[in-house]
């Protein structure tokens, strides 16, 4: 009778093993997937569905980030390059630079957009961007990190075509980029910024591209001179380049091989070759111009011209 009684208890008990398995194994799932840490499926193997502008908010070191987001739409397995834009001082709520031709060009050309906002309590000796001189220097970059990481678990991104731009402030961040994240990024281009004549860290571990655009007439992020910045936290920002100076500064820290300058009336064009992982340290000095945006360069549109420098560019890592 007890041989009975263990076999009806062992028969039930079999019975009820599928479930208890479906029940561990499904219940994870969905909190998986909100909280976007896993990737539970290949990006690559859906297509992507175009979007424009969309405000997408993520959490970094347990502060709400926010970005823009333009995806262009795709067939499934299209590996799309990635942009990272970052505005000026006090542009968080205005359009980024040529943004619509950007997301335009990013349609044609099969690359995604994503505009950085700054955080919103920062003071002004404090830059809506942190350089890295800075005691919360990492901030900023860790936000970076996170939207790669971020978009990358949605998206087919190809992660050797990370690219930054940037303006004016942006364009200081976007050499916290091209120092510190050169492990990930492939190139950065921008105008109106410079960086500090003796960053506490800018080692290239990685190869990096750079293109630099500025007026010689602006009279807020100085062409000639260098210039001391910051209070308060950011004290030790210290002194700034000039802006040759620091284009000469990323030629010998790239270990250029040769330079080439091309030069008329208008505009300076220096370009430095033969870097490491075979990429350039470009310039454009505008002669006339000023702090404001240019529409065109050298009779190119500012953002046609950024992507064709950039995208001649992958991370070798």
């Amino acid at each position: 009778m007890a041989g009975k009684s263990r076999a009806l208890l062992l028969f039930f008990l079999m019975l009820t093993l599928p479930l208890t398995g479906c029940i561990t194994t499904e219940s994870p799932v969905p909190e998986i997937l909100d909280e976007g840490n896993d990737m539970l499926s290949d990006s690559c193997s859906l297509p992507s569905q175009s979007i424009t502008q969309s405000t997408m908010s993520i959490m970094v070191n347990g502060q709400e980030r926010e970005f823009r987001l333009s995806v262009p739409s795709s067939d499934a397995g299209t590996k799309l390059a990635l942009i990272i834009a970052f505005h000026g001082g006090g542009g968080a709520g205005e359009d980024f630079q040529q943004q619509s031709e950007f997301d335009q060009l990013g349609e044609q050309e099969k690359f995604i957009m994503a505009y950085a906002i700054a955080e919103d309590d920062r003071t002004a000796a404090e830059g809506e961007w942190y350089l890295n001189t800075a005691a919360t220097s990492r901030d900023d970059n860790d936000f970076t990190e996170a939207i790669v990481d971020n978009l990358s678990s949605q998206y087919c991104i190809d992660q050797s075509r990370l690219y930054g731009i940037g303006y004016s402030l942006g364009s200081m961040f976007t050499y916290e980029i091209a120092c510190q994240l050169n492990h990930r990024f492939a190139a950065v281009a921008s105008f109106a910024g410079t960086m500090p004549v003796d960053p506490e860290t800018c080692e290239l571990v990685g190869n990096m591209g750079v293109m630099h655009i500025h007026g010689k007439f602006d009279y807020i992020i100085d062409y000639d001179d260098d210039w001391d910045w910051k209070d308060g936290e950011h004290e030790g920002v210290g002194t700034m380049s000039n802006v040759p100076g620091m284009i000469d500064a990323w030629s010998m820290r790239a270990n250029c091989a040769s330079s080439e300058t091309d030069a008329d009336f208008f505009l300076e064009h220096i370009t430095h070759s033969g870097c490491l992982g075979d990429t350039r340290v470009e310039h454009y000095g505008i002669e006339f111009g000023e702090h404001t945006w240019p529409d065109e360069v050298d009779g190119t549109p500012t953002y046609q011209l950024m992507w064709d420098f950039l995208s001649d560019f992958t991370n070798q890592n």
